[in-house]
């Protein structure tokens, strides 16, 4: 008999922005990220895509500020790292989640990675909607135009090699971002604007969505079944956190206006993602069977 998908893969799947995510997503990637972070005792997530100059857009701040949280109550010790830009969006995501406002500035330099990692010493590295670059060794945005200028070169934390180093996680929406390297071939065909923005960048866990918040909502939900727990915040959550990200200075990436809207989806429609996440933390896998048991067509 064949096994259902999951309703975690089948929310992350949705692909507002016609992407064509399917030809690089991988069911099941959430639950293995989240199994890979579950026990992770020093987290550094880091965040921030600036689109253009001071202009940091809404998707990404709120995503790491969910997973940060709930990585916090299973007892692991969290710091975010980003670049002077995004770090009011940072804070104010978190100020809504009422958690401790612990983020860090990339330091920057020739020796700015390692001696970030030389004093955080993380277990775990997660990079949720932050610019990767590409085999020019630039950094481009979905229309192929280089952000390099006001993105810092945080990817750097994710170049390590090694026995000692840290567990990776990238979580993206669209071919640029740390950890799309992974499956960079797959980006690569799909045309020669895809080809050209795609990041080199490698994690251990990559998790594809339609839109990055969607993707650390999907890990967050994995976290909550596998511990039993209630992680995940509330549709009206989710709204405040992209009005205090505006608030502080955000853009709709799509858009560049500054309004509710993440990737040019109003809040609503977020709210309502969170909304069937919730329903999915509690059902864990809704397939054939359970539809014949509880639907009335």
């Amino acid at each position: 008999m064949t096994r259902a998908p999951d309703l975690v893969d089948q929310i992350l799947a949705l692909d507002p922005g016609h992407r064509d995510i399917a030809a690089f997503s991988t069911p099941g990637a959430a639950g293995a990220a989240a199994r890979a972070l579950l026990g992770a005792k020093r987290v550094l997530i880091v965040t921030g895509f600036t689109v253009e100059p001071n202009m940091p857009e809404t998707d990404g701040p709120p995503g790491a500020a969910v997973l940060g949280r709930a990585l916090r109550r299973l007892g692991s010790r969290v710091t975010y790292v980003t670049d002077a830009t995004n770090v009011p969006l940072v804070e104010a995501a978190l100020k809504i989640l009422d958690e401790p406002s612990d983020v860090v500035v990339y330091p920057g330099g020739a020796d700015g990675a390692r001696r970030l990692l030389a004093s955080e010493k993380p277990t775990h590295l997660v990079a949720i909607e932050r610019p990767g670059r590409n085999r020019a060794g630039d950094y481009l945005n979905m229309r192929g135009d280089s952000v390099a200028a006001w993105n810092p070169p945080i990817d750097e934390l994710f170049w390590g090699r090694g026995t000692r180093r840290p567990v990776t996680i990238g979580i993206g929406d669209g071919g640029n971002e740390i950890g799309m390297g992974t499956v960079r071939a797959k980006i690569a065909r799909l045309d020669a604007l895809r080809a050209r923005i795609a990041t080199v960048v490698r994690v251990d866990h990559l998790v594809v969505a339609g839109v990055s918040n969607w993707g650390g909502y999907g890990v967050v939900t994995a976290l909550g079944r596998l511990t039993g727990t209630d992680l995940l915040h509330t549709p009206e959550i989710e709204r405040r956190l992209i009005a205090a990200c505006v608030a502080a200075g955000a853009c709709d990436g799509v858009t560049r206006r500054r309004e509710p809207t993440v990737d040019s989806l109003g809040s609503d429609t977020h709210a309502a993602v969170v909304d069937l996440l919730r329903l999915a933390s509690r059902s864990g896998i809704m397939g054939a069977s359970t539809l014949r048991r509880g639907t009335r067509r």
